[in-house]
């Protein structure tokens, strides 16, 4: 096969893996890929190299991501799907994973009823009384100096009490790479309230920032990178990938 036509057949490859993974993911802002293969490999399930980059998905239940890249190396797939451009994994592969995410989605995932929810869910003992919290009024901040900010208010249950909350920390990767934690953290307002409602907050932030829900799509991932700019946060990690990521 000539290579002007090997280039062709990747162009063409590219379009039906783009219109079948649309298909799978859902809205999204904007969608490529790139597969580096010829005909002869695809017939027998050989890809050499796909790229998928995405912008506006969704990676966890309230969170979407402003770019999300995928680079997988020698894949292994189904022959008869990847011909009409669905990738269909038959082994696990290793790729890298590289996510930004903006300031205004991370303080509107905060803002959710879905980690809301989540936080409520949180079982808090204090004086052998069970409690639960709600957070309102949530604002996160990514700042210049590689921090993160957050302020808010909490609520507690059963007594209504609206108290004022807000810390900066340190975003940084855990000792088993697994997760994001936060360190260094200090409260400017909040200093008051009992840790045992301040840290079930900074553990739902560190777990948001963890991406925990890429292990339900069927991708494992060891953080190798954190970059925190002013307004964007980056996360850069090598990954165990079963699937092709969808919605």
């Amino acid at each position: 096969m000539t290579q002007d036509k090997a280039g062709l057949g990747e162009q063409t490859l590219n379009k039906l893996a783009e219109m079948a993974l649309a298909n799978q993911l859902g809205i999204v802002e904007e969608l490529k890929v790139q597969i580096k293969t010829d005909l002869s490999k695809l017939s027998r399930g050989e890809v050499d190299f796909i790229a998928i980059n995405i912008n506006g998905l969704i990676i966890q239940k309230f969170l979407p991501s402003e770019e999300l890249q995928i680079e997988i190396n020698r894949i292994s797939v189904k022959p008869r799907l990847a011909l009409i451009g669905k990738i269909k994994l038959t082994k696990p592969s290793q790729g890298t994973l590289r996510v930004v995410i903006s300031e205004e989605n991370l303080t509107h995932a905060f803002n959710s009823e879905s980690f809301q929810k989540h936080l409520h869910q949180s079982k808090i003992f204090i004086e052998n009384r069970k409690l639960s919290i709600h957070i309102q009024k949530v604002n996160f901040s990514l700042l210049a100096d590689g921090n993160i900010a957050l302020k808010s208010e909490l609520i507690l249950d059963k007594t209504g009490l609206v108290q004022q909350l807000s810390f900066t920390a340190t975003p940084l990767i855990g000792a088993d790479g697994q997760e994001i934690v936060l360190q260094d953290v200090n409260y400017l307002e909040g200093k008051e309230l009992p840790p045992q409602l301040t840290d079930v907050l900074v553990a739902q932030v560190s777990e948001v920032l963890s991406l925990r829900d890429f292990d339900k799509k069927g991708m494992s991932r060891q953080f190798q990178q954190i970059d925190v700019v002013a307004g964007k946060l980056t996360l850069q990690a090598t990954i165990h990938i079963e699937q092709i990521p969808s919605s």
